[in-house]
């Protein structure tokens, strides 16, 4: 099933994406001047939610498990006069997000790394890095020749 989408932003989606409609379905909101990318071969499941009020990029051969939620932008002032605060999220090639985990605004996620299931991820990781827990933190390094490709 394909997702859901709303907004007026762009969306690029590369050759061979898939989408899991089982269960949920996956929303995408992309706002205003919001952009939204997805590589090619990357598998977005179930109940994916995708908020792009700035910019979204997904790389190459990215697997996104179900029910992940990935945003650029809180939406709405936490403190009086504080604004809104709005982040670009980039996703790097060959990335695995667990399912139930989280991408916070501002988070760079490096090739090759390993987002573990139910994960809170607050901070950028680095390439190659398995990274679990809520503040999601580095565990161990992931091996992958860099022509690998997980499927």
């Amino acid at each position: 099933m394909p997702p859901h989408i709303a907004g007026k932003g762009g969306i690029e989606i590369g050759s061979r994406v898939s989408f899991r409609g089982f269960g949920s379905r996956s929303w995408f909101h992309v706002s205003g001047k919001g952009k939204l990318a997805i590589g090619s071969r990357s598998f977005i499941n179930s109940g994916v939610m995708i908020d792009a009020a700035l910019r979204v990029s997904i790389g190459k051969n990215c697997l996104i498990g179900d029910c992940v939620v990935i945003q650029d932008s809180n939406y709405h002032e936490i403190d009086e006069g504080s604004g809104v605060k709005t982040k670009a999220v980039l996703i790097g090639d060959n990335v695995w997000i667990g399912r139930n985990s989280i991408i916070l605004p501002g988070v760079e996620l490096g090739d090759h790394s390993v987002i573990g299931a139910g994960s809170v991820v607050t901070k950028s990781v680095p390439a190659r890095s398995l990274v679990a827990g809520n503040p999601a933190r580095i565990l161990r390094e992931v091996v992958a020749s860099p022509d690998y490709i997980r499927t």
